[in-house]
């Protein structure tokens, strides 16, 4: 079964029984379905927009400990966080990069660097790596020779450490492509209409291609609710009422050039606003920076989660206080992006910053299993909790557990050194190899073949060495069905091309029309949802005028 079945594999896909129906196509979802499935369960994994369109391409990026928890005694979120850190470097190679972090001390500060040189001494050892990356602490003198721009005023000194950086969208997409791998079934853009029922027991689901509108009936023995912010609304369905279990928490970053905010090491220091800890961040992309996050409750649409202007003005503040000579404004801002934390809901009274990012597994009166919380950085070990707790509360037969030591989609070393061999041989220019291996791992294989295939395919057809090779790969095995599939989780030309790749959108989508067989109607839909998208998340943007693009033959898509 592929990513992206057609209509025959699907239909037959709804003629089986799975042993796990997983809702959700975020990190936890991907996570447990890949679980699942390397442990021989037969695993349906079910998304109602794109694999990471929620939570899981809007975090900060990071896979980390936590180091800030530490101020709230969430010693096992903190121990549990760092361990995945190291093991993220094996599991995922490709989509992981250690990276140093400053943690500031400035007058004024709720800790001082006793304090924190006492928090990292237990941080490096929690990891089990503290040979390996030990922090040192660092005098105001030390810090500017490092980052001179920073400012000087009131410092005190700095903790230097590490935490690793990742793209949180194509993490999410590898577990993914790594549980169909395994044999699972994986569908986006398909939404869970209703729960089937035997009497009071939740035995499978009703699910409908938001695209096509075709429905479907599938069975399971067990069903899983992975849904994050929007947990309460399958709850609702199986307890008949509302039921509430989150505390959601926005989070919005702010994306520049690094030009306009030199940085090169992830900041951690208290905004002037509130007092929070924040993290201005040089990205994986070299020419990048974002700045975050706020933290704020919400109780809007999941939906419909965006930055507004106090957001905007609360980031701005934090990074002119950052770097003050960088004097930023809204003109300067590539780009934004906002998502929401589904953090479990606390006792009353408790702030939104002290809410705890710790998760919670919960099967509910008609046997569905709901998991709520949690974090990118513990994605594993939830989806092992989701697993754990389906196998033995219906006993299920079962391969031992094997997540822990087999590397995601991409991710095995050989297979990647392998590659980069294949790309060096090639004649793929140097930054489209670059850029390959970071964002597939050893997948490349299959993008080097499309590149190959025919000398159209080697055009750049959009920023940011996007080629016509990568768009037809994404198309073909990643289940990439939409303008926004393509810009935002499988290239990120929106959250780091400063036109979101709106300068390429008329050629793309004439390159994904012919692909899929998209009417003049669907087409422009899709220029249409893509472009007002992109302008929402960057303050007074306008949209370069289209151009008309040469038409592509849907019976000969070469191109």
């Amino acid at each position: 079964m592929s990513l992206d079945p057609g209509p025959a594999e699907l239909a037959q896909a709804a003629d089986l029984e799975y042993d796990l129906i997983v809702v959700g196509g975020g990190v936890t979802g991907a996570a447990s379905a890949r679980d699942a499935a390397l442990r021989g369960l037969k695993v349906l994994l079910l998304e109602k927009d794109d694999f990471a369109a929620g939570t899981s391409s809007r975090s900060s990026k990071m896979i980390h400990g936590g180091l800030r928890y530490l101020e709230t005694y969430q010693f096992k979120l903190v121990r549990e966080g760092v361990k995945e850190r190291e093991l993220s470097l094996g599991l995922a190679p490709h989509l992981t990069r250690v990276a140093p972090h400053l943690y500031m001390v400035y007058e004024g500060d709720s800790y001082g660097l006793g304090m924190l040189n006492f928090a990292l001494t237990f941080y490096d050892i929690f990891s089990g790596q503290w040979r390996q990356r030990r922090h040192r602490m660092l005098s105001p003198k030390q810090v500017l020779a490092r980052e001179p721009h920073l400012n000087p005023k009131g410092m005190k000194g700095a903790g230097l450490y590490y935490d690793v950086l990742t793209d949180d969208a194509r993490f999410t997409l590898d577990l993914v492509k790594g549980a169909v791998e395994e044999g699972a079934v994986a569908l986006n853009h398909t939404v869970v209409t209703d729960l089937v029922r035997e009497g009071d027991r939740v035995v499978g689901v009703v699910a409908t291609d938001q695209l096509s509108g075709v429905s479907h009936r599938f069975r399971g023995k067990a069903v899983v609710n992975a849904t994050g912010p929007w947990t309460s609304r399958l709850v609702a369905r199986e307890y008949g009422r509302q039921a509430a279990r989150l505390r959601p928490s926005k989070g919005v970053h702010l994306v520049f050039d690094k030009k306009d905010f030199p940085l090169g090491t992830v900041v951690f220091l208290r905004s002037p606003n509130d007092g929070r800890v924040t993290w201005p961040t040089p990205s994986i992309e070299p020419d990048r920076v974002y700045v975050g996050t706020t933290d704020t409750d919400y109780d809007g649409d999941p939906d419909q989660v965006e930055p507004n202007e106090q957001d905007i003005t609360y980031l701005l503040n934090l990074a002119n206080h950052t770097i003050p000579d960088a004097r930023l404004d809204a003109s300067h801002i590539v780009a934004s992006w906002a998502g929401l934390r589904p953090l479990v809901a606390p006792a009353p009274g408790t702030s939104v910053g002290q809410t705890s990012r710790e998760h919670k597994v919960e099967v509910g009166p008609g046997g569905m299993v709901t998991i709520s919380g949690g974090k990118l950085t513990s994605s594993r070990v939830m989806g092992r909790h989701v697993v754990d707790t389906v196998v033995a509360r219906l006993g299920l037969p079962a391969r031992p557990y094997s997540a822990d030591r087999r590397p995601i989609s991409g991710g095995q070393p050989q297979a990647i050194a392998q590659a980069q061999a294949d790309l060096a041989a090639s004649d793929v220019p140097a930054p489209i190899r670059e850029r390959w291996t970071r964002y597939y791992g050893s997948n490349v294989e299959a993008l080097l073949a499309e590149w190959r295939d025919q000398p159209e395919h080697q055009v750049e057809i959009a920023p940011r060495q996007v080629t016509v090779a990568e768009v037809r790969y994404c198309v073909a095995q990643e289940g990439c069905r939409t303008l926004d599939d393509l810009m935002t989780r499988r290239t990120s030309l929106f959250f780091w091309d400063r036109s979101g790749g709106l300068t390429a959108v008329e050629a793309l989508a004439d390159l994904m029309g012919a692909l899929l067989d998209w009417s003049p109607q669907r087409r422009a839909q899709e220029i249409s949802d893509y472009t007002a998208k992109v302008c929402r998340h960057r303050p007074g943007y306008q949209p370069p005028a289209a151009e008309p693009a040469e038409p592509v033959d849907p019976a000969n898509p070469s191109i």
